[in-house]
């Protein structure tokens, strides 16, 4: 079996075409018929090992990924994994391949739809905090589901900025793309993506005014001590839902959403904002977070839109 290496898997599998298949997934019925435990967290200093299995309709697939911030610093990519699908019934291996543009490709995606349903329809300027691999992705979604015109960058490093600027204007010369700091960056945007693994909000403390009909997409934040949406702003959101439910264990920023006094029961995950059509009302008067922590179910409906593309 051949393994599909990640630019061959980005050749194959577009952005939009994942778009489209996470929400065709939650447009089918698909009650009682996932099988997607909490994904296994085996922390290692300051890395993380996830363990990620989920069955649907006729496979299984199971994704192994290593998170190590600080190789940032060593100029190696945060992300490393592997995935693989099965058939179901027979546990026969179907494709194995690389992890990260399965991972790229579905938190994108994920986000794009959250920009989809819940920004304001006007929605043409977009912000992006930290320029790795989701800051990219992000971009890729926006673009996918929206009529992009601006987008508003600021990273901790000016090289990775840069370099993120001089990649955007060729793969999209029609977008004007801009470094500024994260005050003006909000200011200026519409929709305003967090992709960082910080421990500390990323995001300004500005007035309610300064908010209003605006978007959060929070992103980076997978694990209870990052947290990129600071108090204020969790305090303030009118709209505060999720890509799942797991976003409430998992996430620093809807652990503190929590503390503050949000109810899990106030916010709709993913399936729900699909299937039900939602769209809020008003969004130009009020501020949006939609959090994404991502589920294996996912990386699965990813990989066997992938899988279904190649065989």
């Amino acid at each position: 079996m051949e393994f599909l290496k990640a630019e061959k898997v980005r050749d194959l599998l577009t952005m939009k075409e994942t778009v489209e298949a996470i929400e065709e997934f939650y447009q089918e019925d698909t009650e009682g018929k996932i099988i997607s435990p909490e994904r296994m967290h085996i922390e290692d200093e300051g890395n993380t090992s996830l363990l990620m299995p989920s069955y649907f309709g006729e496979y299984y697939a199971t994704k192994l990924v290593g998170v190590a911030p600080g190789n940032t610093k060593l100029g190696k990519p945060t992300i490393h994994g592997i995935m693989a699908l099965y058939n179901r019934l027979t546990m026969e291996p179907l494709l194995l391949c690389d992890a990260v543009p399965v991972t790229e490709r579905r938190t994108g995606a994920l986000g794009g739809l959250g920009m989809k349903y819940l920004a304001k329809k006007k929605a043409v300027t977009l912000g992006i905090v930290g320029t790795g691999t989701q800051g990219w992705s992000h971009l890729q979604s926006a673009i996918t589901v929206r009529s992009i015109e601006k987008v508003y960058i600021h990273n901790r490093t000016e090289e990775k900025a840069d370099a993120f600027i001089e990649k955007a204007q060729k793969e999209y010369p029609h977008i004007h793309i801009e470094k500024t700091s994260p005050e003006v960056l909000v200011k200026l945007s519409d929709i305003i993506v967090t992709a960082t693994t910080s421990t500390t909000p990323v995001l300004p403390d500005l007035s309610a005014e300064e908010w209003k009909g605006k978007l959060i997409v929070g992103v980076g934040s997978f694990r209870p001590a990052m947290q990129e949406i600071p108090d204020s702003v969790l305090k303030l959101a009118d709209e505060i839902h999720v890509d799942a439910a797991g976003a409430f264990c998992e996430s620093g920023d809807m652990l503190k959403a929590q503390d503050l006094g949000r109810k899990r029961e106030d916010s709709l995950a993913l399936k729900e904002i699909i299937g039900n059509s939602y769209k809020p009302d008003n969004p130009e008067e009020k501020l949006i977070i939609f959090k994404s922590v991502g589920d294996a179910v996912f990386d699965l409906v990813t990989v066997k839109a992938l899988y279904e593309k190649y065989s």
